[in-house]
């Protein structure tokens, strides 16, 4: 029984399937076939681009000692003095000094006498901070300081009534 469609056409028409079914297969497998290629790719890194990230860093390291050896002079925003910070090991690699000599911390725009750490992060606080440590710097950012004016706040005064916010007064 052939259901009223001609048996060649059946065949060609289940030929015709097979066949798209095998390309769509095919299309997949090409499809995961890449996938598979770029997830190698993002895994294993490039020997060259290795090879490039090390030399980097290795001449980022190198001018990162030449900078501590020539010092790194902060600038400070509010009253503009500069203050250097120098890694005297990096300058003299030679052992001679205590580990409390090691960051010398000096005002440039005052020329006061320098101090002398041990930490970089303690050297790198106190040239933020020179206002501290150095006179010139300290008078400097008192007279660009605004003079302080009491504020005004408005206070919680008891009367007849009870319990009212009356006026302004000026904080103790």
């Amino acid at each position: 029984m052939t259901s009223g469609i001609p048996v060649d056409t059946k065949h060609v028409r289940r030929r015709r399937l097979r066949a798209a079914a095998k390309v769509r297969a095919r299309r997949v497998e090409t499809a995961l076939d890449r996938a598979r290629f770029r997830a190698a790719q993002a895994l294993a890194p490039d020997p060259e681009g290795v090879l490039a990230r090390r030399d980097a860093v290795r001449d980022a390291e190198r001018e990162v000692r030449e900078l501590d050896a020539d010092g790194r002079v902060f600038t400070r925003r509010d009253t503009g003095a500069q203050v250097r910070t120098r890694d005297l090991a990096a300058a003299d690699p030679v052992p001679h000094m205590s580990r409390s000599d090691r960051y010398e911390v000096e005002c440039l725009t005052h020329r006061g006498d320098p101090l002398f750490f041990d930490d970089a992060g303690a050297a790198a606080r106190a040239a933020r901070r020179s206002d501290v440590w150095c006179e010139g710097c300290r008078r400097l950012e008192q007279a660009l300081r605004p003079a302080r004016v009491p504020a005004l706040r408005p206070v919680l005064l008891r009367s007849m009534r009870g319990w009212a916010w009356n006026g302004l007064h000026r904080r103790a």
